[in-house]
Order: C-alpha cells, then structure tokens, then sequence
C-alpha cells in the first residue's frame, strides 16, 4: 500500500454501465479519506461523464473515447489507433496520478491504469489476468450484498463506511424539473423502469400493463414510465390511453432521469441502472430480478427485491428456458401490486 502520509493524486477506473457505476459511487469518498487523497479523478466511457460530474468527492471525470477507439479497430486504421493511445496517455500523465484503482476488473480496465503512469495500480484479479498490469490485487467477494466488491475494496484501502452517492448536477435537476412542470406533475409521483439491456432481464410486457391498469384505477397519482430513446415507443404504448401515466422515455438525459429519481414516491424497476440509482437515492424501491440477481440486501430499508430462485436462476447470460423467461414470469403483478400498495 501506498504512504498514506503523502496526499496522492488518484485516478479512479470505473468505465461501465450505469447500474455498477451506481454501485461504484461511495469509493470516492473512501479513497479521499483513507489514502488521503488530494485529488480524485474517475476515468469512465463518454456517455457516462456527465452523470458523474456532480458527485462531491470527485475533483475531475476523465471521458474515455472507447468509440472512437473501437471504431479504429474496426477499420483497422492501426497507426490512427496508436496516435489516439499515444495523445491519451499524454493527458493521462499531465495528471501526476501516484495511484491507479482499477475498479473494473478486466483487461481494458487494468491497462487504463497502467496507461496512466501511476506508480500504485490496485484493483481486481480477473480471469483476463488483468491483475499482471496492476501492483496490488484482491479477489472479488462472492455476495449477495449490493457494492460488495466495491465495500471489499474499500475496506482493502481502508475505508469502514460506504455510502452510495450520485446526485445530479444542476442542469439535470433543472431539466428535470421543465419536464415534470410541461406534464403537470407536482412533486408526488411514481416510477417505473421496465427497460434493460437484454431480453431475460425483462419482465413481460403484459405484467406491466396488468399494474399500470392497477394504478390507473386505484390512485391518482401520477406515473413516469422511465427510460432511454430505444424504449420510447414501448413507453408510449405503455401509457397509450391512461389518463395519469406519462412516458418521459428518450425526453430525458441519464442525470436528469437520476433527478426524477431522486424525489419519487416509489420505484418498481427491473435489473437497469436506474433502479439501482433509486435505491442509492434511498427511495422506496421494488426490484425484480431473475436471469440475474446483482443482489438480495441493500443499504436501503424501504427497498425490497424480489427474485424466484428457481433452479436455472440466475442464468445470466445463458438462458436455458428457451426464451420462457419462467424466473420473470413467476414475479405476478399481484405480488407488485401488493407493494405498492403500502406506499400509496
């Protein structure tokens, strides 16, 4: 370990997604106090920048131009590719970073941080071997507790205390709030996440219908249906003909999302990074897990997961139902329903 006497520069490695940025975000506070940090600065890919920006004890994020890289790659343009490497090692090392915290685990991940010039690069062993590119390595922890590898490394640095911490900056606060003001929503309101990145993280579609008819019917309360601009037209028939359902799918940025988050009455939301930043905003929160399973326990008290530990389960991604999906099947909108009916 470093000497904690001296007040290092740190680059921190987080690259993606959403959801395990979310889960990354009490490190920073563990990093400036147990290593006595002067400065923090949190590497991640481009589009998640400006989610991180406002967080407090993060002095800098650094975007990494994983499309352009990747898109040299694919045209094979190797001498364009080396020049990019080449000018974002440069800015890498105007930063005198004296440690390098891999908080990602793999191979890209670890050669950012050796990339960076700092003479201490800790992080994660991996089955990429990533760990031959870093100084120290402890191994991922095997539970059901949400940021356990991130509380492991924190307490590997030092730190007793994790708290989860992504506010959104102003402007996402101020979008946030023209969009609930041009739908006539006051500051009581659910949401809901459907969306995610693969097919057997889904609830099915007619699960959701069956509980936005529920609220439509039992309470007045106003209904965001949340997401990104590929989930706009599955939004817009969810809400299609409610009176007090409003899809905000693709309206929003990812922090202004975070901002409407922040002040819901309740979340139901599926495995997607917006439900685990509602549970980092400490609202009441219904997550319903299947193929995977992140976690069983948070930190939050009014957050309740639920999650059919059938035989196959979690799958991950190696489905072997057949596209059934029985693990988000078996999660009735009846047991949802239940739950909000004690927030309501």
């Amino acid at each position: 370990m470093p000497d904690k006497s001296h007040k290092p520069a740190v680059l921190l490695v987080k690259l993606s997604a959403i959801g395990d940025i979310v889960m990354a975000s009490g490190l920073p506070s563990n990093i400036k106090s147990s290593l006595n940090a002067s400065r923090l600065v949190w590497l991640t890919e481009a589009p998640y920048a400006s989610f991180i920006e406002a967080h407090p004890d993060v002095d800098e994020v650094i975007p990494w131009p994983k499309k352009e890289w990747s898109a040299l790659v694919k045209k094979r343009r190797w001498l364009s590719l080396c020049r990019a490497v080449r000018a974002f090692k440069a800015e890498l090392l105007s930063h005198h970073f004296d440690i390098a915290i891999d908080a990602q685990g793999l191979l890209k991940s670890a050669f950012l941080c050796w990339l960076s010039g700092a003479g201490h690069r800790i992080g994660f062993k991996s089955k990429e071997y990533s760990h031959w590119l870093l100084t120290e390595s402890l191994k991922k922890p095997d539970s059901d507790d949400i940021s356990s590898e991130y509380k492991a490394l924190g307490r590997y640095l030092g730190a007793n205390d994790f708290t989860m911490t992504l506010p959104a900056s102003g402007p996402a606060v101020r979008q946030a709030k023209d969009a609930l003001a041009a739908s006539g929503i006051s500051d009581d309101y659910i949401v809901l996440c459907p969306f995610t990145t693969r097919p057997q993280k889904h609830w099915p579609l007619q699960h959701w219908k069956d509980v936005i008819a529920w609220l439509n019917i039992h309470d007045s309360l106003p209904v965001i249906i949340a997401g990104g601009p590929g989930d706009a037209d599955t939004a817009s028939e969810l809400a299609s003909g409610k009176e007090h359902i409003f899809s905000f799918a693709g309206k929003l940025s990812l922090a202004a999302s975070g901002a409407i988050l922040a002040n819901a009455r309740a979340v139901v939301g599926v495995d997607t990074g917006l439900t685990h930043l509602a549970i980092c905003h400490q609202r009441p929160v219904l997550a319903l897990f299947g193929s995977t399973c992140p976690y069983t326990k948070t930190d939050n008290p009014d957050a309740t997961v639920l999650y059919e530990n059938l035989p196959c389960a979690p799958c991950k991604r190696k489905p072997v139902c057949n596209g059934a999906h029985d693990c988000m099947r078996a999660i009735t909108p009846q047991k949802v329903t239940a739950w909000l009916e004690k927030w309501l």
